[in-house]
């Protein structure tokens, strides 16, 4: 046994190391995202009017701009907290919206425009966050809201029962192909040119 050891010194040390390696990989694993929501529930959220926030109804609402820091910077509403939508699943950010839902107060959701803010929105339903919503619009340029009107016109138009996956087939069938026959075709070669 000695001897196998000793011979072997090396690759049961490099062994060794793989073991702590791979120890550590599983202790410090990320945390995955748990969804709140089943599929029925979560193709609902896209059509739900309810998750629209306008801007007249935005006081008394904790507002949250998912927009880069670098365009908070230069300008964002009052009171806004600026978490950017890259950062929304940071457990910073998580803890934020967990003391939000226990306390019963709304956060909104708003970005350059509206389409910046429904999908993280979405997310964050899904994941149990009731109480985020987004807002109807967007944060301008100029600093200040503005609110789609062309959305409000727009109806879903969503089919989900074509949405269910369909049925699993049981008889498999094989098709073989013929075997294609390839005849190379010598081209003349060329002395170049060109620019």
């Amino acid at each position: 046994m000695d001897s196998f050891i000793k011979s072997n010194r090396l690759w049961l040390g490099l062994l060794g190391v793989a073991l702590v390696i791979v120890f550590l990989a599983l202790l410090f694993k990320p945390k995955s995202i748990e969804f709140q929501t089943k599929a029925k529930q979560s193709v609902s959220l896209i059509s739900d009017k309810t998750l629209e926030v306008s801007v007249a109804n935005l006081s008394g609402k904790q507002l949250i701009d998912i927009r880069p820091a670098d365009q908070f910077a230069q300008g964002h509403a009052e009171l806004a907290i600026n978490i950017p939508a890259r950062n929304l699943l940071d457990d910073e950010s998580l803890e934020l919206f967990d003391r939000l839902q226990k306390s019963g107060e709304e956060a909104v959701l708003y970005g350059s425009d509206e389409l910046q803010s429904v999908a993280p929105c979405l997310l964050l339903q899904q994941m149990g966050y009731t109480k985020v919503k987004f807002l109807k619009g967007g944060f301008g340029s100029d600093n200040k809201f503005f609110e789609t009107s062309g959305a409000a016109l727009e109806t879903m138009q969503l089919d989900q029962a074509a949405m269910k996956a369909p049925a699993p087939t049981t008889k498999t069938e094989s098709v073989k192909k013929k075997p294609q026959v390839v005849i190379p075709v010598r081209q003349e070669t060329s002395s170049g040119g060109g620019c």
